[in-house]
């Protein structure tokens, strides 16, 4: 309840900001700019008390123009953006930027007639060389996101931007962004025809660790054995031979070099014989662990092969997040053009300012920003867990009805200031982050190096802190899914329910996430494979690796949708299995798991009693012998 309550007066604050924001903003102010006088650019303006210039329509003058043309020069000098509400020189609005270079004041005049566009502030009708009345000179401008800015500069800017691309375009003979762009917009049909592609193989890779969960898993850790002995015979190998030679050296050419190569290839076939060997012991420790995790492999399986629409939870998450963050950018526009007009009554000019009580709005937004993103991801979380939670404890399998939907009335209706504090805890781990890296970048190059060490510090705990936090969060909504508790209960059985099966979580955590890594991996070597084949018959595509990227980087992005609900899945699954062993007894309480699972369970109790009595009779011998 007091979840709920705090969610809800949170969210009325973030309403009340952005209509805060909505009702005093106004985002013409940042596309088109403002002039001196406070008015908007291709807009119609009210007048401002002591501001003769101000008020006017401005409609169609939709660009600004500094009158004082070493202003961009300033900016690239000093690396200081400017706010867009207010600038220390004089600015005007206009219809088009200057296109020609005019050096007399009767070349000037003519060229206002004949355009209709004056170069002077408002109040002045004929031309004077002056930067505080008129532009001075008159030089070629071009319009850069509605801002006229010197061709001087332009060519300024592309001069430093372009560096790499001009070394490239040298190599390849022309302009290398036009071909990229020609390349993508020629090869767009075939990538599209890859993301179909990608989609069908994460299907297969899907089906496939359901089917060979058990081959797929086995094969790894064998060829990661096989790849640690050979690395360690290797080394060894490596060592005895530059040993052999070494010694076999006249004592003249025994120099330090090659009797510093022989000890490195000491050190690194000790190093490698280690780490075999703690590989070896873990797995040998861990290997009725593996088991497990082959059997939540299928298992997962299993479960989206009855849940099948579970798998594009991903892309209703990822439409949802765009159009909230696309709105929650909009307010944020408002929120920055929220300034009132401060008018400087000797130059009577204008310049909006913001209130400094709206630098903690402009705070609280970011921060309702965080917390909303997590909040729509946490949300995929719990429908995801709902479903499968659901699955698990269902004794009929076949008359599942629709777990999704109960899913989301369960968050509607129960679990939303759960979930909603979740999220909150992730936001503020994040926002101190985001704080943090804020210090960073002032203090950047006006602080020590203990300073910089110890926030970089700070920086690595926070970050690890909040995957700390992700994960525990995941499984507390697993908890809240399977028994409805609150967060703070179902974080708490969660993370203890963790500790009680560290072994069997670290073999999941480990094996399990780098075969799906593996199935991302396979998924984007079909694509790279068939795209290198579609684009080879392209004579009008300059670079192939342009389009195979844009390909590459669809492909991994729709296995992750795919098989990060294949990891929930199974996150869920082990949950639901360790609280389904320790709720019931198998006799007068039934287990709910499946009989593949129940067989394991039976399995490994038998070598756990085997062990014991074992233990018990060697325990016995040993009282006997005394």
């Amino acid at each position: 309840m007091l979840e709920t309550i705090t969610g809800g007066s949170a969210v009325f604050k973030l309403v009340y900001v952005a209509y805060r924001g909505v009702s005093q903003g106004d985002p013409y102010r940042l596309v088109y700019g403002v002039d001196s006088w406070g008015n908007v650019c291709d807009r119609k303006n009210t007048p401002i008390p002591g501001v003769p210039l101000s008020g006017r329509d401005m409609s169609g003058k939709k660009r600004t123009l500094h009158l004082d043309p070493g202003y961009y020069t300033e900016l690239l000098k000093t690396h200081i953006i400017p706010s867009f509400s207010s600038d220390p020189d004089i600015v005007v609005c206009l219809s088009h930027c200057p296109n020609e270079t005019l050096s007399s004041s009767a070349e000037v005049d003519a060229y206002m007639a004949r355009t209709n566009t004056s170069l002077c502030r408002y109040d002045t009708s004929a031309y004077v060389s002056d930067d505080d009345i008129c532009l001075t000179p008159v030089k070629p401008h071009t319009s850069v996101f509605w801002r006229c800015i010197p061709d001087s500069v332009v060519m300024m800017v592309k001069g430093m931007s372009g560096s790499f691309t001009s070394l490239l375009s040298g190599i390849s003979g022309g302009s290398f962004t036009q071909k990229v762009i020609s390349d993508l917009k020629n090869t767009w049909v075939e990538i599209l025809y890859l993301a179909a592609i990608a989609f069908g193989t994460s299907v297969v890779v899907v089906v496939l660790m359901w089917l060979l969960a058990a081959v797929i898993i086995w094969m790894l850790i064998f060829a990661v054995i096989a790849f640690s002995i050979g690395a360690s015979g290797y080394s060894w190998y490596c060592w005895y031979r530059f040993d052999t030679r070494y010694k076999g050296l006249p004592a003249d050419q025994q120099t330090e070099a090659e009797r510093e190569r022989t000890q490195t290839w000491l050190i690194y076939a000790a190093v490698t014989s280690a780490i075999t060997l703690v590989l070896l012991l873990v797995l040998l420790i861990m290997r009725k662990r593996i088991q497990l995790v082959v059997q939540l492999f299928k298992e997962a399986g299993k479960a989206l092969k009855c849940v099948p629409c579970l798998l594009l939870q991903p892309v209703w998450t990822l439409l949802i997040l765009v159009g909230t963050v696309g709105g929650l950018v909009l307010i944020a526009v408002y929120i920055e053009t929220s300034g009132q007009p401060n008018v400087n009554n000797q130059t009577q000019t204008v310049s909006y300012e913001m209130e400094k009580s709206w630098e903690y709005v402009r705070w609280y937004h970011i921060f309702g920003f965080l917390w909303i993103s997590a909040f729509i991801v946490a949300c995929q979380d719990f429908v995801i867990a709902s479903a499968i939670a659901t699955w698990y404890f269902k004794r009929d399998k076949s008359s599942m009805g629709c777990p999704i939907a109960t899913a989301v009335w369960r968050i509607i209706r129960y679990h939303m200031g759960s979930i909603a504090f979740g999220s909150f805890i992730i936001a503020v781990v994040r926002l101190a982050r985001l704080i943090l890296a804020y210090i960073q970048s002032r203090l950047r190059g006006k602080s020590g190096p203990v300073v910089d060490f110890v926030l970089k510090v700070l920086q690595c705990c926070l970050w690890c802190f909040e995957k700390f936090l992700a994960y525990l969060n995941r499984n507390a909504y697993i908890e809240i899914a399977i028994f409805g508790h609150s967060f703070c209960t179902g974080a708490k059985k969660a993370f203890l329910l963790i500790l009680e099966n560290a072994l069997r979580v670290a073999a999941i955590n480990s094996i399990g996430d780098f075969v799906l890594f593996l199935g991302k991996l396979s998924t984007m070597a079909v694509v790279l494979v068939v795209g290198n084949e579609f684009f080879q018959g392209h004579e009008d595509v300059n670079f192939v690796f342009v389009p195979l990227t844009v390909s590459c980087a669809f492909a991994y992005a729709i296995s992750h949708c795919f098989l990060l609900v294949y990891e929930i899945t199974i996150d869920t699954i082990f949950l639901c299995f360790c609280e389904d062993c320790k709720e019931n007894d198998g006799i007068n309480k039934p287990y709910y798991m499946s009989t593949d699972l129940l067989n394991y369970m039976q399995k490994t109790s038998k070598i756990m009693n085997m062990d014991k009595q074992k233990k018990k009779k060697k325990e016995e011998t040993d009282l006997a012998t005394v």
